[in-house]
C-alpha cells in the first residue's frame, strides 16, 4: 500500500468518508507530517502549512483562489482539490502526484509549468535520488565562467570551473543538464542502477529547465546594481518577502546586515568620485567573497548595501558583519600610490526575534545602522528585542 500523510490543518465534516475511500484505494494514512505525499486538510491553500519534510501534497480544501494555487504549487509540487469535488478527484490526483510524470504531457508541465528555476531543479533531484537510490545529490548551474552549487548536499559547495565539470561528466561522476546549452550539472552521492534509468528521463524537461533558466537570467540583469556585483533595491524589495515566507514555512531566522560605507562623501571631496566608486566596488567585492551561496548581496542605494542571510541566527550575522569589517579594515583600496582606507558601519536584525515581516526588517536593521554610525562608525549593532 502506498503511504499517505494526513495533516488536518482545520476540520471537515467529509474527511472519515476521505479516509475510508483512501484504504480501499490502496492507501495507507498515517497521521501527522512525514518525509513522503501529504494530504493536507484545510479550509485554503496557505504556504505556512507546508512541513519541511513533505516531498508533494495534495491540498483537499474548501476553496482556493488561482493566486492561492500558484503560490502553494510553486512552493512544493502538489494538487489542490476542492472539498466539495467527487472523492474520486482526490483519487486521480493522489495517483498524478505519486507517479511523478514527468512527460510532455505529464504532471509536471501541466502543475508546474509557471515554476521558479529552484522549484524544477528540486524536483528532479528528488526524483533522481528516488530512482537511482542514491544517498545524496546536489546540482550545479552555470553562470559565466563557473559552475555554483544551486541545490542539494552531500558535496563541497565551492564553484566547479568549466574544465572540472567536463572532466566529471565524462568520468561518469556527473550528469549534463540541457546540453546544447550547458545549463548546469547534476550529481548522486552512490547511485545504483543504471544510470539512463535515473537520469535519462531528464530530457523530457530540457525545454521547461531552459525556460526558467532563461527567465531567470533577464531578471539577473534587470536586478543587477549598475557599478557593483551587488543586485539592486528592486531586487531586495522582490526577495526578502518571498525569504520571510519560505523562513516561516520552515520555522527559520532570516538575518539583515545593513551597510553603510562610512565618510563616503568626504572620500569623493577629498580623491574625486573615481576613487569612490571604487570603494564601493571593493566593499561589494569583498561581502560578495565571504557570503555564502545560499546568500544575497543588495545595494539598496548610494552608499548602502543590504546582506540577507536565510537559516541563520542574529548571532551568526553578527560573526559575518565582524568578519567583513576585518577585511576591509585589512585591505585598503590602492588608487596609484595612495592607500584609501576603507569602513563600513552595520546594523543586524532578524526575523522573527526582532521583527515580523519584510518592511518590519529592513525598518530594525537600518536603526540598528543608525546607532553603530552614532556610536562613532565602523562598527556592528544589534537591534535591540522588545523594542518596536
Amino acid at each position: 500500500m502506498a503511504d499517505v500523510f494526513w495533516l488536518e490543518i482545520h476540520p471537515h465534516e467529509g474527511e472519515q468518508l476521505l479516509r475510508r475511500a483512501l484504504e480501499k484505494w490502496g492507501f495507507q494514512c498515517q497521521t501527522g507530517p512525514g518525509r513522503g505525499t501529504v494530504l493536507i486538510v484545510a479550509d485554503r491553500p496557505d504556504p505556512r502549512h507546508i512541513p519541511s519534510a513533505a516531498l508533494e501534497i495534495l491540498w483537499w480544501v474548501r476553496d482556493a483562489s488561482p493566486e492561492e494555487v500558484s503560490d502553494v504549487l510553486a512552493r512544493r509540487p502538489g494538487w489542490v482539490v476542492r472539498q466539495s469535488m467527487p472523492l474520486e478527484t482526490v483519487r486521480a490526483a493522489l495517483n498524478h502526484v505519486q507517479q511523478r510524470d514527468l512527460g510532455s504531457d505529464g504532471w509536471l508541465r501541466q502543475m508546474l509549468h509557471l515554476a521558479t528555476l529552484d522549484e524544477l531543479l528540486r524536483l528532479i533531484l528528488v526524483r533522481a535520488e528516488q530512482l537511482s537510490g542514491a544517498k545524496q545529490g546536489a546540482i550545479w548551474i552555470r553562470q559565466e565562467e563557473s559552475f555554483f552549487q544551486r541545490c542539494g548536499e552531500g558535496f563541497p559547495e565551492a564553484p566547479i570551473s568549466h574544465s572540472e565539470a567536463a572532466e566529471l561528466v565524462r568520468a561518469g561522476q556527473a550528469r549534463l543538464l540541457c546540453p546544447s546549452a550547458q545549463m548546469g550539472i547534476l550529481r548522486l552521492k552512490d547511485p545504483t542502477g543504471d544510470p539512463e534509468h535515473y537520469l535519462g528521463w531528464i530530457e523530457d524537461v530540457d525545454d521547461l529547465l531552459i525556460n526558467a533558466w532563461n527567465l531567470e537570467t533577464s531578471l539577473t540583469l534587470s536586478f543587477r546594481d549598475d557599478l557593483t556585483v551587488a543586485r539592486n533595491r528592486r531586487a531586495l524589495e522582490v526577495d526578502l518577502p518571498q525569504m520571510i515566507r519560505e523562513a516561516a514555512t520552515r520555522a527559520e531566522p532570516v538575518s539583515l546586515l545593513f551597510l553603510d560605507v562610512d565618510n563616503l562623501k568626504a572620500l569623493n571631496s577629498r580623491f574625486g568620485h573615481p576613487t569612490g566608486s571604487k570603494v564601493l566596488t571593493h566593499v561589494a567585492i569583498e561581502a560578495q567573497r565571504l557570503i555564502r551561496a545560499q546568500d544575497h548581496l543588495y545595494r539598496y542605494g548610494g552608499d548602502e548595501f543590504c546582506i540577507v542571510i536565510p537559516g541563520t541566527t542574529v548571532s551568526g550575522a553578527k560573526i559575518m558583519g565582524e568578519r567583513l569589517l576585518q577585511k576591509l579594515n585589512d585591505g585598503p583600496v590602492q588608487m596609484g600610490e595612495i592607500s584609501v582606507p576603507v569602513s563600513v558601519s552595520i546594523g543586524i536584525a532578524a526575523y522573527p526575534i526582532h521583527a515580523d515581516g519584510a518592511e518590519h526588517l529592513l525598518e530594525r536593521a537600518d536603526r540598528a545602522l543608525f546607532r553603530a554610525k552614532a556610536e562613532g562608525k565602523g562598527r556592528v549593532v544589534l537591534a535591540e528585542i522588545g523594542e518596536s
